[in-house]
């Protein structure tokens, strides 16, 4: 059997961090002892996973394009978990399918997804956390800038013609108007 590695990280925090170093360590392992052939690893650096219609994930989008230039010779896409494949579910499954049709699995490393009822159950219910965790976190967010805003803090980059604070530079917040 042979298989491609696809790695993302969301931020270039990480990208300095050892995530993606762990996930390809990960990765590696798990297609070692299931004899899996690495014929491809394809890192994403930054890049989020929230919507694959922008386009900004250019490694996963050349991993789709690897699995279908090479239909006969890859039978797996592994990623250490289903969060880091998508996002969002309608992503999720439509690439799955797309992959399904190239005659390409995915595989999660610490994940029991696959084919049979449990394991589509089990991915199913991955997923729809995957994008519950976004929706909450752009909910978070959304929050603590309506919370600034009540408080006369403008929470954005300075507009054309105002001076910014560089409270950033200082390690501070903004906590006045």
């Amino acid at each position: 059997m042979k298989g491609v590695i696809y790695i993302r990280v969301s931020s270039d925090e990480q990208v300095k961090g050892t995530s993606l170093e762990f996930q390809e360590e990960q990765c590696l392992r798990y297609c070692k002892s299931n004899n899996i052939e690495v014929v491809g690893v394809f890192r994403d650096k930054g890049q989020s996973a929230k919507d694959l219609s922008k386009g900004n994930r250019k490694k996963f989008l050349e991993a789709l394009e690897f699995c279908r230039k090479n239909k006969k010779n890859v039978d797996a896409f592994i990623v250490l978990r289903v969060e880091r494949f998508a996002r969002n579910t309608e992503d999720h499954f439509a690439v799955r399918k797309l992959l399904l049709g190239h005659g390409v699995n995915l595989h999660s490393v610490t994940e029991p997804i696959g084919n049979k009822p449990a394991e589509k159950f089990i991915e199913t219910v991955l997923a729809g956390a995957a994008e519950y965790d976004n929706a909450l976190r752009k909910q978070r967010c959304s929050d603590g800038m309506s919370k600034k805003i009540d408080q006369g803090i403008y929470p954005w980059k300075s507009p054309i013609g105002y001076e910014c604070g560089h409270y950033k530079k200082r390690g501070e917040k903004k906590t006045a108007p």
